[in-house]
């Protein structure tokens, strides 16, 4: 179960823990590689690791990049947008409630969703890789093993330990009469998010798949869109399954 995976995996928060951090950060994709190697001391189990990096972003987060707003998919979304609102409007003739009150309620429902529910994009990142390197002739678990590393960076170090450095040091910036609250706006760490995401897969398809250097960035770009692609149609999925449980 996720609680006993979870409390197994605090028990690791030791060398391993340090072990695989470091070994995320240098060599994206030599931590899938070793599991799939059978060489797992000295690091964390790719479960457990992802454990803990949805544990560190659930109760700590700066942004939400898996989630919208109600207000976002009522009127910034396209076609899903009119949608939304038909559907928005139905529900609040059903439950009589006043459009604050349920707007407050959904986004809170759907905040702790998003962040319990990111397993479903881990498998479907891996669908994608499996796709994308079937001339490999890789079983679905070794693409699996991939994308769970890939979620714990993105999680963990970016998602979690880099947006709360940024927070402290625009907080001791403006201690110090700076102002660098720029460096939390969307544009700001989405354009640092997506470097560092480039620089993992980039990384991770030479050490882990073996690509040449040239294929490896050739598929980051087309592996960048796609996730865009899939955290989207994640979002909208998430919009009629918070409506769904409320």
């Amino acid at each position: 179960s996720f609680l006993s995976g979870l409390l197994n995996a605090f028990t690791f928060l030791d060398g391993k823990f340090f072990n695989t951090v470091k070994l995320l950060i240098v060599k994206p994709g030599q931590l899938s590689k070793n599991i799939q190697e059978g060489k797992r001391v000295p690091f964390m189990n790719m479960l457990s690791l992802f454990f803990v990096a949805n544990f560190f972003y659930f109760l700590f987060p700066i942004f939400d990049s898996y989630n919208s707003t109600l207000y976002r998919h009522m009127y910034q979304v396209g076609y899903h947008s009119e949608i939304a609102q038909k559907t928005v409007t139905a529900k609040l003739d059903e439950a009589t409630i006043a459009f604050k009150d349920f707007e407050e309620t959904y986004n809170s429902q759907s905040t702790n969703l998003s962040k319990s529910l990111i397993i479903v994009l881990v498998f479907a990142f891996s669908g994608i890789l499996m796709v994308m390197n079937y001339s490999k002739g890789s079983f679905f678990f070794n693409h699996l093993l991939f994308a769970l590393e890939f979620y714990s960076f993105q999680l963990l170090l970016i998602a979690f330990l880099l947006a709360n450095l940024i927070r402290v040091l625009v907080k001791v910036a403006f201690y110090f009469g700076i102002d660098w609250a720029f460096l939390l706006s969307d544009f700001t760490f989405t354009s640092i998010h997506v470097s560092l995401i480039a620089y993992f897969l980039i990384r991770g398809l030479i050490t882990y798949y073996r690509q040449k250097w040239y294929w490896a960035i050739l598929k980051s770009i087309v592996l960048i869109f796609l996730l865009q692609g899939t955290v989207i149609t994640y979002r909208i999925m998430l919009f009629y399954f918070t409506i769904w449980t409320m």
